[in-house]
Order: structure tokens, then sequence, then C-alpha cells
């Protein structure tokens, strides 16, 4: 056996099994006697799938790291309880712990025994792909992104693996046509790109050679000397642009910051480069100065370095931009953010919005100098809509405002905070502001909720207009809804922000050149070399002609001209070609479209966990199942409980619900035609994590593991939250592993008593008898319910009520 670290020994003596095994003493031996009498009984699999649905619920499993994997003991476990219940079985395996078990071993052999089962497991064949739990009712599938992570600490690894499924799915680079689609409209880039790059080759600045491209390039490409050279090519570019009458560009510099946080979020994150906009003017003796602000808020484009041009188009460097771009979306209102990244000398563009991301094809900027200065231009002279800032949001008088159209009279509706403004790219994206309409002396308060909604989705305005209509009782009141108008135009995705040009363009991700493929032709010879002969993550695609993709934008010749006049001209009609876009398998990939709407209820109010009292807590879950129970009755399922949707008054005397975004017609037996709906995967009921068909009972058991979410994590008014690192990962967890948690841990009596005892804060603890009681009545007998039940409405909330009476509280 393997040799147990004192750590580990030290978790499995804080963590007894106790006589949590016991009742598999029966099982577990007439699965042995069968195995010695060699008949072929249904009993060793079904004996040994329930010792390790046991075991991958227990405090050790969730604290003891995996020897063979990144995760903890209980993923393992989970992996191979699927194996065994989808056939994939051999008795000799599982033998050593069936038997310790039996002769009731001491804790150390058996958690011994368990490290060595999935040793030996992990050197053999690989598990089985079969689904363990399906649904019969065709529904739309759930999906989980950054913006779902409940009280984590941001760590970049969860980040990344939340980043990668949020967006790799609509993933395009290689796009035709991408570069003329992004800067086409630029007022007079063309002729103020043409009149730069000229200048750089002129004899008395010769800062780019047809022959041999930048000359003041550094050959070794490294970090701090590209910087050094950029930074100083911009300033000759803004003073160059500014004599042609563009103020634009002093507004804005490169930032350089390897080695610097950026302020403005929770969370430390350094870039290397960027486009910042400029604080400022003041006057000194030598005219104007800009003083720059190292802040997120003022980040106009991001930007990431690399020495090596074969980094390009390889996953970690997209991977650095997309954590960037979020940073950006938590910290502006933004409908989209540009960046780029600069890997040697190979350059690609890039554009982040709330489908995924998109790129263009690379170019080497030594070989394509023109190139290299129309996107670089582009990006100090673009006006802030282009920038992807929402010209919706206007400012007047120091005061932000959005306008709407309510009974065909255009309101002016004043921001006065923003309430919720997610870090996430690819999402709904939901934010709120309190608000309140001008000329309204009184400045009641209203709430706008502004997202992008997948277009198939039913609009959630109509729901809470319908709801208000009917009398439903706790819930956010009706003020307006509208999509939002940008340009005269509905504003979406793939039509307003996109302009048609990345619906199916270009490829997918992840896919092998095939030998007989060239490289793309606008990279570095040795760029060329390394992705022709390894798995390049974003290498570029061929067209049918065998000819790489390219922008159509080359480098003007040393006599050629253009006119002036080229800055007043549409963007190639080619901007809009209709391609496909096939992935690994050579299958077209759709991507569905998202559209920006905006809602406008009555009634603030704060979160739940804000709550000032222990009553108060009790109130804002009584007054949202009342709210929820209402809405059922009116025809309409909630579907999304969760801690931002159960809100106090602001007198915290009642709750009510708010949040229709996933809400369904209870009539409705069709999927909406959404690729997901957008859950918060630590509050889901067991049945949804296992994909059952959603049903009011679903949100019920939602409303325990929210307030089992507050209990635990929450130290009370003022006080920091708890990190419990175990629950934190359930934010990562596969959804079924989840389930598994979720019910091991109902099953077992003391395991969920002793989690309340020793993870709750004091503020909390008046509060265990009640989840105690909470617990029996959602999960009767330690399981969860098989069947619907209405009357679990009036048992939960008497449970509430009868904690209130508590004296302690």
């Amino acid at each position: 056996m393997a040799d147990l670290s004192q750590d580990e020994r030290t978790v499995i003596a804080e963590y007894p099994l106790d006589d949590s095994l016991d009742r598999l003493l029966d099982s577990l031996l007439k699965a042995e006697q069968a195995y010695e009498l060699g008949t072929s009984e249904k009993g060793p699999p079904s004996a040994i799938s329930k010792l390790l649905y046991t075991l991958l619920g227990h405090e050790v499993a969730l604290n003891l790291r995996s020897k063979t994997g990144p995760g903890d003991v209980a993923s393992e476990l989970f992996t191979l309880f699927k194996r065994v219940r989808n056939g994939d079985f051999n008795y000799e395996h599982y033998r050593t712990l069936s038997l310790l078990v039996i002769k009731q071993a001491s804790d150390i052999d058996i958690w011994n025994a368990v490290f060595e089962l999935i040793c030996t497991i992990s050197r053999i064949t690989p598990p089985s792909s079969h689904a363990l739990s399906t649904s019969t009712f065709k529904q739309t599938p759930w999906g989980f992104n950054t913006s779902r992570l409940i009280d984590a600490s941001e760590h970049r690894k969860q980040i990344d693996y939340m980043l990668r499924s949020e967006l790799l799915p609509n993933l395009r680079i290689d796009i035709p046509d991408f570069i003329p689609a992004i800067f086409g409209h630029v007022f007079r880039l063309d002729e103020l790109a043409e009149t730069v790059f000229d200048r750089c080759q002129r004899e008395d600045t010769r800062l780019y050679k047809q022959s041999s491209g930048w000359t003041e390039w550094p050959p070794s490409a490294k970090e701090d000397l590209v910087l050094k050279w950029l930074q100083e090519l911009m300033e000759r570019f803004t003073a160059w642009v500014t004599e042609c009458g563009v103020d634009t560009a002093a507004s804005r510099q490169i930032y350089k910051g390897p080695n610097t946080y950026l302020d403005g979020s929770p969370i430390k994150r350094k870039m290397d480069v960027g486009i910042l906009a400029r604080d400022g003017p003041s006057e000194t003796g030598y005219g104007k100065i800009y003083r720059p602000r190292s802040n997120w808020t003022y980040m106009l484009v991001t930007g990431e370095l690399k020495s090596n041009s074969t980094e390009d188009g390889q996953e970690p460097v997209w991977l650095d931009l997309a954590n960037y771009a979020r940073e950006v979306f938590r910290t502006q209102n933004r409908r989209f953010v540009l960046g780029f990244t600069l890997c040697g000398c190979i350059m690609r563009v890039w554009h982040f919005d709330r489908l995924g991301s998109s790129g263009s094809s690379s170019f080497d900027i030594n070989r394509d100098g023109f190139k290299f200065v129309r996107i670089m231009l582009g990006y100090f002279v673009m006006n802030d809509e282009q920038l992807g800032l929402d010209p919706t949001i206007q400012l007047s008088d120091g005061k932000r405002y959005v306008e709407i159209n309510r009974d065909d009279q255009t309101q002016r509706l004043i921001l006065t905070k923003t309430i919720v403004q997610p870090a996430v790219v690819a999402s709904r994206a939901t934010t709120c502001w309190r608000a309140y309409c001008d000329g309204d002396e009184s400045k009641k308060p209203l709430i706008i909720k502004d997202s992008w909604q997948f277009e198939e989705r039913p609009e959630e305005g109509e729901l809470i207009k319908e709801a208000t209509e009917n009398g439903v009782q706790n819930i956010a009141r009706y003020y307006h809804h509208e999509t939002v108008q940008v340009d005269g135009k509905d504003d979406d995705i793939l039509e307003n922000v996109r302009g048609g040009l990345m619906k199916t363009c270009g490829r997918t991700r992840f896919r092998q050149r095939l030998p007989s493929e060239p490289a793309s032709a606008s990279a570095s010879a040795s760029a060329s070399a390394s992705a022709s002969a390894s798995i390049s993550v974003l290498a570029s695609t061929t067209e049918s002609s065998g000819t790489a993709p390219t922008d159509q934008t080359q480098s003007p010749g040393p006599s050629r001209k253009r006119s002036s006049s080229l800055a007043q001209m549409p963007p190639p009609a080619t901007t809009k070609r209709s391609c496909s876009s096939l992935g690994s398998r050579g299958v077209e990939t759709p991507i569905h479209n998202r559209i920006h709407r905006r809602v406008v209820t009555r009634d603030p109010g704060k979160p739940i966990h804000k709550a000032n009292s222990l009553k108060a807590v009790l109130n804002g879950f009584i007054g949202a199942l009342k709210g929820h129970k209402s809405l059922l009755d009116a025809g309409i399922l909630h579907r999304d409980i969760s801690m931002g949707n159960i809100m106090l008054t602001e007198q915290e005397d009642d709750g009510f619900l708010i949040d229709l975004d996933l809400a369904i017609k209870t009539n409705n037996s069709k999927a909406s035609g959404a690729p997901n709906k957008t859950g918060t995967k630590v509050f889901m009921a067991i049945g949804a994590l296992l994909g059952e068909h959603h049903n009011f009972m679903h949100d019920l058991e939602s409303f325990f593991w929210v307030l089992f979410w507050i209990c635990i994590h929450w130290g009370g008014p003022g006080q920091e939250k708890n990190k419990i690192t175990d629950l934190e990962e359930w934010n990562l967890k596969p959804t079924e592993e989840l389930a598994y948690i979720k019910s091991g841990m109902m099953t077992e009596v003391h395991r969920f008593d002793n989690r309340l005892r020793d993870n709750l804060s004091e503020f909390f603890k008046p509060l265990i008898p009640c989840m105690q009681a909470l617990r029996k009545v959602v999960f009767p007998a330690g399981k969860r319910w098989m069947s619907e039940d209405p009357e679990l409405y009036s048992r939960m909330t008497d449970v509430l009520e009868s904690a209130k009476e508590d004296p302690g509280l």
C-alpha cells in the first residue's frame, strides 16, 4: 500500500467513518460470497457502487487531494462510480477495499485502499462515456460561465477553466475581411494611415523599409524592447495625425504594464500592453500634457505580447487576452472589447462580445507595414462607439442617463448607482442600475436591468408585465421594457455589433494542420515551420484554392498613393459575405444570436445576504416563497432561484423575487431553441443537475441550497465572508458529480450536522435548528423527493415562521 502523508492522516482522523459503512456490510458480504461461488448475480456491481457512492460524499474524500489528477478524491471516486454503473466493472479491482470494509478495518487502512484502487484503475482502460442520467423531455441544456462563480476567490485556474467553456464554443478566427470590417468605418483612417506610412518611409525618418520592415524593430522581440519601440512609434504617429487636424489620438497612449497591477478590479491582474485613455489635459510651460490613468476603467484596447512568433495562435495567448477583456467588461459599459496580440512580429486582431470571441488572420508587421499602421492608428482615432462603449448610456451635466420610449413618450432615466455589473464575456451579462425619472421631484427609485438575451428566449419584460397585471404578489413590479436601439436598429450581436461579418465565417479552434496544408502565407518562416509540425490551437485555415485567407489590406508600394476620398467610402461589400465554418469534424457550427434588452421595474430592495438580522433573512425567504407560489399560480415557473434573485424590501420586513430571465409559461411544452440556459450551479437542485425536466419542486429545493450557502459563507453584517475551499470548488464540479456530493450530504445526517456546526459563523448558528428542520421537509428520510408535492410550500414556510419565534434570534 502507498504511504499516507501526515496531513492525509490528520484529515482522516478529523473526519472518522464511524458507522457510516455499517449499512453496506450485508450487501458487500453477499457480493464476496457470490464472487467465491462464481455466480453471475448482480450483487457485486450493485454493492460496490453503493460503497463508492457513500465514500465519495464523505468529508475525507472532499478534503483529500487526488494522487493521480488535479482534483480531490471525491472526483476520482465519482469517476469510478460512473464506470461501475455503466457496466465497466471487474470485482477483483475492488475486492481489497470491500474486504477491509467487511472486516471493519481502521479508517487509515480503508482510505489507503481507496488511494490504491484509484491508482490501479487509472492505469487501465479509460472510463466509459455513457451518460449516467438523461432527461426524456427535450429542454434547453444548462450552461455556466464566469459570472456564475459564487463566493469564489477568482483564482486564475478557476477563471481560465470557466473562460474556456464560456468562449471556446463560439470562437471564430481567420475570418475573411475581419480587419476591414473592424476599421472600415473609422473616419479618415485610410487617408491618415497613408500619410503616416509615407512619412515612415521618407529619407529623413526612415522608420520603415519595404525590403526589411521596421528599421528600429528589436530583432530579439524581447517584451521590454518591443514596448519601448511601440510607445515611441505611436508618439510619432500621434504627433503626425494631430498635424492633420485629428485631436482624438492625443487623448490616448500606449499602456506599458507587464510588471504593474491595474487598479479598478477586486482582483490583481497585470497586462502587457494596451491603449489607455489619458487624463488631463493640464497646462504647463511646455504646453499640454496628459496624465495616464492605470485603471481598467480607462483601458480602451487590450493587448498581449510574446517574444516568440510561434506562440501566435496558441491558447495561452488568447486566454490571457480573454482575461483582460473580462476585466474591461467588469468595469465599463461595453457592447464589445477590441484587442490585439503581437507574438514576435506576428500580429492578430481580436474582438470579444456577448457571444464569444473572434479574430483575424495573422500577419507579419515587417512584411505588411501599412496594415500595422492602419490598425494602430485605427485604435487611436476610433470614437467611443467604435471602440465598443455603449452609446445609449449618455452623460449630461455630470449625470449618466438612458432614454426609454414609454407610452409613446421619451423618458430620461438618471442612473444613480450601479448595483450589478458582472465580470464575464460571453453571457447575458446582466447589469443593473438604480435610477429615477428625470423631472420626478420625489426621485422615486426604479431599477433598470440591461442584458443580452438569446433571441429565441421569451422576453422577460413580457412575463413581468403579465405577472404584474395578474396581481402576482412578492415579485418586482413592472414599469417598462424594450429592445435597445443603436443606430436606429434593434441592437443584437450578429447584425448590429458584428455587422453580419461573423455569423459563420472563419473557423473554430483546435484543428491539427495536415501535412499537405501550407502555413499562413503571412506568417513568419519560423512560425510557419513550427505550426506545420505541431497542433496549433489557432492555426490558419486554407481556402479551396489552397492559399491562406487574408484581410485584403496590403502595403502600398513606394510610389502608390491613396485618395483621401477612400475614407468616405463604405467598407467592401464582401464584409458581409456568406461562408461556413467547419469544426474539426467538418460539421458546420451555427452561432445563436443575442439581443440587447432592458427591463425597468418599480421595487428597489437589497440582496438577501445583506440582511441586518436573522429575522430579516427569514422574512426574505418567506416572502420569496410566497412570490414563487403566486407566480406559479399565474402559470409562470421561475427556474433560477439563486442568492442574487431573492431580495429583501428596504425595510427588511418582507421578501420578493426578481429576474425572470429563465422563467417559462407552465403550459409551454417545448424548449425555447436557445443553445443553453445559464444557471447558478451551486444552488441547483440535485435532479436539475442530473438533467431532469425542471418543475417547481426543483426551485423549492434551490431555496434550501441558497439558505445553506448564506449560512455557511456569510459572517453577518459588516463581517468577512467565510472561505470554505471544498464548497468553492462546487463552482467547477461537473453537474453529475455535484449532484452526488449534495445527495451524499443529505443522506448522512451527521455529515450535514457537522458541516453546520463546524462552518457556521456565530451570527448564523441560531439558525442551525431551522436548517436541520428544513432539511427534513425538503429531503424526507434523507432522500431527495421523487414526485411533485404542492404542500411543500406550506411546510417550508412553517419551518421558517417557527424559526422566527425562537427567542434566540
